[in-house]
């Protein structure tokens, strides 16, 4: 009798254990299938080769090539790898916050889809795409209204989708004030107020032309030249684009592959910072202080300084003067 016992309570074990496990892989199938509800991008991330933006008549759309992402419309031009990419990528952990509405006859006005702010067009190479209609409304928790690919639903996102929308080509546009690699300029020429001096690398240690004997320091060579690799535009001119009058400030004149790189770079009345360059031929507002160090630089500031000595070393020269004496 008691082996009996002991098999039905091992039976019902069992049974109590196989409905957990049953229980367990259902609640992860219901979990698996609300996450797959909620994602808000559903082509495949990896295979999106273009998006654009649809404001008003404003479109803005950029393609993914060999070499990078580039400007397509409303002007062809490069396009800044990071921000284009940066502008796919933060899409994809994206979440649907809530549905606030689903189903036919549907009050789009109510919720500003019926003339909504803007588009914005995912694309994949594979053809399949994702089109979300973004309202200029907001819900009380200051998140905003959308609609994706005509579905009968009101959904709600964060409202950063907003911003996207109202994201223009420039925001987009390779704004560097020189598009080449820095690591590939042999011979840097700067001419300002205070003087004019030619930079030249010579296995690999950067020299003064016609000065041999002027020591530079290599790592202050180093941070004038990631200060070019960083200078960005605030805006972007073609090179028939009238500017206002400038003051010459600089020009820098580069040599990348023994092919010679320019800019000159004048002042406005209103303080303003203009730069003119060559390949591509733009001309260019720069943002804020991107040029400053370089309208009063001297070769004095690159030169390298002795070593300091230390403090042991000072008061021992000090007390064999005393002792000399």
């Amino acid at each position: 009798m008691k082996i009996k016992g002991r098999g039905i309570l091992v039976l019902c074990l069992l049974l109590f254990g196989g409905y957990a496990i049953y229980d367990y892989f259902q609640d992860q199938k219901k979990e698996e299938k609300n996450m797959e509800q909620a994602r808000l991008l559903t082509v495949n991330f990896e295979q999106v080769d273009s998006f654009e933006i649809q404001k008003g008549n404003q479109k803005t759309r950029l393609k993914r090539t060999v070499d990078g992402w580039e400007l397509v419309e409303p002007l062809q031009d490069l396009a800044d790898n990071s921000v284009a990419e940066d502008f796919v990528k933060n899409v994809v952990p994206e979440r649907v916050i809530e549905v606030a509405k689903e189903g036919e006859g549907i009050d789009w006005a109510v919720y500003g889809l019926d003339k909504p702010l803007g588009t914005i067009t995912f694309k994949t190479t594979a053809g399949a795409q994702n089109v979300f209609e973004i309202s200029e409304k907001k819900n009380f928790e200051d998140n905003v209204f959308a609609r994706r690919d005509q579905e009968a639903k009101v959904l709600v996102l964060n409202s950063v989708w907003q911003n996207r929308v109202n994201k223009t080509a420039l925001d987009f546009r390779d704004r560097r004030f020189l598009r080449h690699k820095i690591a590939s300029v042999d011979e840097l020429k700067l001419k300002n107020a205070k003087g004019a001096w030619d930079l030249k690398r010579i296995d690999g240690q950067w020299t003064v032309v016609g000065k041999k004997e002027f020591k530079l320091d290599q790592n202050k060579v180093r941070e004038i030249l990631t200060a070019i690799s960083d200078a960005k535009a605030a805006e972007i001119f073609d090179s028939k684009a009238k500017l206002p009058n400038l003051k010459n400030l600089f020009t820098l004149e580069l040599m990348i592959s023994d092919k010679k790189w320019t800019a000159e770079v004048g002042q406005a009345s209103d303080l303003l910072i203009y730069a003119k360059v060559s390949e591509p031929a733009f001309q260019l507002k720069m943002e804020a202080g991107a040029l400053d160090k370089f309208i009063k630089m001297t070769l004095e500031d690159l030169k390298e300084q002795p070593p300091k000595m230390k403090e042991e070393e000072t008061q021992a020269m000090t007390a064999e003067k005393k002792d000399q004496k």
